[in-house]
């Protein structure tokens, strides 16, 4: 089978899920703009990021014979939404499916919503799209703002890939090496975007706590697409509660070192004010770090608190009292991360996921084709240049 893939190059979603699908025999060809992780297994075309409306024009006319030079037996979209989603939609390739990513179909996750052209997009994409896949059935209910979809949506987990994530305790302390920190220091990880929508605040604002029970707690932020004032405002307040030895920034972690990074810590806190599955939890749960979570309904569908993870009110007395729980309990964190492994192996596992997405395909393939309307995609087109 060959596939054309349509995503962001930048995050590791489209690519390892891409990869996934051609280490089952299938040629895949990521088309994207702008940088692209390292990947493996598939051809990946992307050019920059345009700055000028000629330089949008000439972009837009290479992405498009990208994809269809590729003359792919389907198409399929990471992100219901956005320009890469939009161009993807008018190239006209059918079948077309369409992942739902969570912030597609989530206003609350972008600053000021999303605006109306950009709902109107994902709403566009989402009635075109012959199958759309869905990371949990809660996004179901966020897509019902933009449409009905009767009979073309599929909830696939995706999940994680057990040659990958899996415990690392050799590079877990060589990494501890490598970051300079104390032998005796007991690790708390936020691993999620450094940006409001994740909280990280009250985990910085739960560690005094967390450190009157527990005096070698120490706290990893992770920096992935930082948001600067957020990260001035983070350090500013770790300054303001004396925890300058407590905290530590490390950047952006590349994909590769994530495993070790879980392996290291002790306990994953993860409290975003709005979420789908996240990949985080799934990775912290192969790994066999204990998840400490905000108590948001979608959760349920993969972790049961208490069982596989700790879920926790957004408020750091909370949020303190389960990280404390976790470093002082050992045969509780033991439990935790021994189901979890367990249950990520049910319910989130690359490999069977992308056999189930390969069975999908081909279901689509053996129907009628259906067509794009003429119409929709010039309207689409133009909706481009006010976006």
């Amino acid at each position: 089978m060959r596939i054309a893939v349509v995503g962001n190059g930048r995050t590791v979603h489209a690519l390892v899920r891409s990869s996934a699908l051609a280490a089952l025999g299938h040629e895949v060809r990521l088309v994207t703009l702008g940088p692209v992780l390292p990947s493996s297994g598939i051809e990946v075309r992307t050019r920059p990021i345009p700055a000028t409306l000629f330089e949008s024009i000439a972009a837009a006319r290479t992405f498009l014979d990208d994809l269809r030079s590729h003359r792919p037996d389907l198409l399929h979209v990471y992100y219901a939404g956005g320009k890469l989603g939009t161009m993807a939609s008018l190239s006209g390739i059918r079948p077309l499916v369409v992942t739902v990513m969570g912030g597609d179909v989530q206003p609350e996750q972008h600053a000021g919503g999303l605006s109306w052209l950009e709902r109107r997009a994902t709403r566009r994409i989402l009635a075109e799209a012959d199958l759309i896949l869905v990371k949990s059935d809660g996004l179901r209910a966020e897509m019902a703002a933009f449409g009905d979809y009767p009979g073309k949506v599929e909830t696939i987990r995706w999940g994680v890939d057990p040659a990958v994530f899996h415990r690392q305790p050799v590079a877990a302390r060589a990494l501890r090496d490598r970051l300079a920190l104390p032998p005796e220091a007991r690790i708390i990880l936020s691993p999620r975007i450094l940006r409001p929508l994740y909280n990280v605040h009250l985990i910085v604002e739960a560690l005094p706590r967390v450190l009157r029970e527990v005096p070698q707690a120490f706290l990893l932020v992770a920096e992935h697409r930082a948001d600067p004032e957020y990260r001035r405002s983070l350090a500013t307040r770790v300054r303001g509660l004396g925890l300058e030895d407590r905290v530590r920034f490390i950047g952006p972690r590349d994909y590769a070192e994530m495993p070790a990074l879980y392996s290291l810590a002790e306990a994953m806190v993860s409290v975003p004010f709005s979420d789908g599955l996240p990949q985080s939890l799934f990775e912290a749960m192969a790994c066999e770090t204990p998840a400490i979570l905000g108590r948001l309904p979608g959760y349920a569908e993969v972790v049961v608190d208490g069982e596989h993870a700790l879920l926790a009110d957004l408020q750091p007395e909370p949020l303190a009292a389960a990280m404390a729980l976790v470093l002082t309990d050992a045969a509780r964190a033991h439990r935790l991360a021994a189901a979890a492994r367990q249950r990520v192996r049910q319910v989130a596992w690359l490999p069977d996921e992308a056999k189930r997405v390969e069975a999908l395909y081909q279901a689509l393939l053996e129907r009628p084709r259906t067509k794009a309307s003429l119409s929709g995609r010039l309207l689409d087109g133009s909706t481009l240049l006010f976006r």
